[in-house]
């Protein structure tokens, strides 16, 4: 090969390639958040990820290293991806830098709906897979830790004087999944409706009406 032609030769490109493997990386995942949706932890195997996903077992366990990892990725996929911690999520929003309160609340309701609305179906998986399996049941108390984290800091950003001992733990409650898990599922409420509903019951907690 002569200079001329090794200096014409154009550098490998390997972005086509990668974007490739996570395309298919998040088709695998989607799969999966479907199948542990509707199958719940335990039918929810590495084997039928694969079927499903049209991939081998081994991909998905070493992709995703094992169940775990898989539901954690199938959850992010159904959540739009969101990535980083509850609480850097929350940050995100700078709620302090807007002075009027309601329009704190409304963006936290917003917030709040689009991460619990989506996760919802995942509720009962988490808890079948923290009964089997120490690392699920590990993540499940570091959301529910964060989750209060959040709260904690969310109560003096809309609260405009002192508040009960008890509110940080009664808005934990109000934005749980598995609350509105009860009311969409058990007593057929719309998103929309959780969604005014949380605003009336969180402005009620911390001693405004919105």
């Amino acid at each position: 090969m002569t200079g001329t032609q090794a200096r014409g030769r154009r550098p490998y490109d390997a972005s086509g390639r990668r974007a490739a493997a996570e395309q298919r990386r998040i088709h695998v995942a989607v799969t999966a958040a479907g199948l542990f949706a509707d199958l719940g932890w335990r039918r929810t195997t590495i084997v039928a990820v694969a079927r499903e996903a049209e991939v081998s077992p081994e991909y998905v366990t070493k992709t995703f290293d094992g169940k775990p990892g898989l539901l954690m990725a199938a959850m992010g996929s159904a959540t739009f991806g969101r990535s980083g911690t509850l609480r850097d999520s929350f940050d995100a929003l700078r709620l302090a830098d807007e002075p009027d309160r309601r329009v704190r609340l409304d963006r936290f309701v917003d917030f709040a709906c689009d991460a619990v609305v989506p996760m919802a179906p995942f509720v009962p998986v988490l808890a079948q897979g923290a009964d089997d399996d120490a690392r699920m049941n590990a993540v499940l108390e570091a959301a529910r830790a964060g989750h209060v984290d959040t709260i904690s800091a969310l109560v003096p950003l809309l609260a405009s004087g002192p508040v009960h001992a008890d509110t940080v733990d009664e808005v934990v409650v109000l934005t749980r999944a598995e609350t509105y898990l009860v009311l969409a599922e058990e007593r057929g409420w719309s998103a929309a409706r959780y969604a005014d509903w949380l605003r009336r019951s969180i402005a009620r907690a911390v001693g405004f009406t919105a």
